[in-house]
């Protein structure tokens, strides 16, 4: 793979069997406050999605995904069968979307690193909403994370694409 600037994934050197990392750049635009959507395939082979509040970056190139158990029975069921996740990450005043999909995933316990992204995370995409005009009480009910049963899957970031609305929607990072 020819080396970019802009290349989602950076090859690290001693990764296991040869896997790649998630470039820092993308690591903070995931991380940043941006909307995020999971799709899964559900037991019926339809697609089924939900909303997640936050995501983490680790070490191993692993996603953490940090979502609320209410509504979202689908991507507990399909994380907890190991199934294949896509997840795509959005910045609402840009339109900025890269989309990541792992052919696993499992369900992870929460940690306090998680709750205080979801809260930095929560806060982030908040003021976007008012910046861009939502009222102060309709952002106080869609951020109410804080009162929901978070629970948290793990992927592999395995493939990349972006989704940017233009030319370049679809093309594989």
């Amino acid at each position: 793979m020819q080396q970019k600037s802009d290349d989602i994934f950076a090859h690290a050197a001693g990764t296991a069997g040869g896997r790649a990392v998630l470039s820092d750049e993308i690591a903070d635009f995931i991380q940043s406050g941006v909307s995020i959507v999971v799709g899964v395939v559900g037991p019926d082979g339809r697609a089924l999605g939900g909303r997640a509040l936050a995501a983490r970056v680790t070490q191993d190139a692993r996603i953490r995904v940090i979502y609320p158990q209410e509504g979202n029975a689908a991507i507990t069921a399909a994380t907890q069968s190991g199934g294949p996740i896509a997840v795509t990450f959005s910045a609402p005043l840009s339109h900025r979307t890269v989309q990541i999909k792992g052919f696993s995933s499992r369900q992870e316990g929460l940690e306090q690193e998680d709750e205080a992204s979801v809260r930095r995370q929560g806060d982030a995409f908040a003021a976007i909403l008012v910046a861009v005009g939502h009222p102060p009480a309709f952002v106080t009910v869609f951020s109410s994370y804080l009162s929901s049963t978070m629970l948290v899957f793990s992927f592999p970031a395995e493939e990349a694409f972006e989704q940017t609305p233009g030319p370049g929607a679809g093309r594989s990072l």
